[in-house]
Formats: C-alpha cells, sequence, structure tokens
C-alpha cells in the first residue's frame, strides 16, 4: 500500500538530482537527520497508519555515501517531501559507462 510519488531528475550545478516527490503530510524540520537513522520512524501513530519499518531512508543514504553522494529531504510547496540523491556528474559519466 500507500501513496503514489513521482519521480523526477534534473542536472543541476555539475550533478545529476534523482528526486523522489510525495504527497504525505511531510517531515517535520526537527526530523529530517533523524529519519536516516536505522529504525527511525517518525510518530507511532503515523507509522501505524503508513506502515513501513524504518530502513528505507537509511540504507539509501548509507548506500549513497558509500558512493560519494549525498541525499537529503526538502518540504514540497503545497505537501509533502523531495527525497533526493545528489550525484556529481563524473560519478554519474562512470555508472552510465558500466
Amino acid at each position: 500500500g500507500g501513496q503514489p510519488v513521482d519521480i523526477e531528475y534534473r542536472l543541476v550545478d555539475g550533478r545529476v538530482d534523482i528526486c523522489v516527490l510525495d504527497r504525505g503530510p511531510g517531515v517535520p524540520e526537527e526530523e529530517r537527520e533523524a529519519v536516516f537513522r536505522t529504525f527511525h520512524r517518525l510518530e507511532p501513530s503515523r507509522s501505524d497508519r503508513t506502515g513501513g519499518s524504518g530502513l528505507g531512508l537509511a540504507i539509501v543514504r548509507q548506500l549513497a555515501s558509500a558512493n560519494g553522494w549525498t541525499v537529503d529531504l526538502t518540504p514540497r510547496e503545497g505537501g509533502g517531501t523531495a527525497a533526493c540523491v545528489r550525484v556529481p556528474l563524473d560519478h554519474a559519466a562512470a555508472i552510465a559507462g558500466n
């Protein structure tokens, strides 16, 4: 189950940004780093409704970090969150070549 998401990519300042855009209630600013910790979930009542193990974003950040990329969350205008992996173009070119 879950909510639909959009995926977009764009070239920005020597990197490729790959973003997953949702329309959910968003992630409070004070939680935006915490959600990258293993097994961290937002308040229990919300987690019971939306499910999840608290592993997804932790895994994404670990994989990104291991490859020299970054990941961040930003609020979307009108609600929801953008989760973006930022890949330097030299890394993107190497991936495309494999």
